[in-house]
């Protein structure tokens, strides 16, 4: 099975680095919020057309969305023939301000060295991409597989999250009926797996002192 999967994998490396290519095209900055229903639509055209269903969700109401920068997310599912657990694959689509000092467009999506050049490509249209492939293949070698998968594409993870899987969380996409298990391929070293998120810790401190500026 392993050594079946792998192997389709390897042959998708050209369609992995022209999906990458992509998605970066997307400029999906946030702040403000540009092109959520852009990069929703183009992944619901995608994962349609291997077998998923699609569901495009837009985060009403949460911090940020309104008429010109709407918070959309997708969801999409696809079944194996027998019942069994799911595994759902989480990815924002959102990355952070182009900054200053670029010597390639940042949106190019330039390959130069055997890297991809542009925002997002690591933080996280790469593991956006590389999840997609990783369950396409899967489906290909083992189309009699059991349970669901699932893939997402959502909004605003690099301000809070409030309008993608926060939304969704309220929303019941993640209850433990529905869904089991969670990769996130969020870049963290190269091939480092660990069990877990690091969440988010609150506290609240009083100091005291001069007045002055922070």
């Amino acid at each position: 099975m392993t050594s079946t999967l792998s192997a389709a994998i390897i042959a998708k490396r050209d369609d992995l680095i022209a999906l990458t290519q992509d998605l970066i095209r997307i400029p999906t900055l946030n702040p403000p919020g540009r092109d959520y229903l852009l990069i929703c639509e183009y992944l619901d055209k995608r994962l349609k057309q291997h077998g998923f269903e699609t569901q495009l969700i837009r985060a009403h109401g949460t911090p940020g969305d309104s008429a010109k920068y709407p918070r959309w997310n997708i969801i999409a599912r696809r079944e194996g023939t027998q019942s069994g657990e799911t595994v759902h694959f989480n990815s924002h689509t959102d990355v952070v301000e182009v900054g200053a000092g670029w010597t390639f467009d940042p949106f190019g999506a330039e390959i130069s060295d055997g890297k991809i050049y542009g925002r997002g490509t690591c933080d996280m249209k790469g593991g956006l991409a590389a999840s997609i492939i990783a369950a396409e293949a899967f489906i290909e070698t083992h189309p009699e597989f059991s349970g669901a998968i699932e893939i997402s594409g959502t909004a605003d993870e690099e301000s809070g999250g409030y309008g993608g899987v926060a939304y969704l969380a309220e929303q019941g996409f993640f209850n433990p009926e529905r869904v089991q298990h969670v990769i996130i391929p969020e870049p963290l070293q190269k091939d480092r797996i660990c069990l877990g998120h690091r969440g988010g810790w609150w506290a609240e401190i009083e100091t005291k002192g001069e007045i002055a500026h922070g």
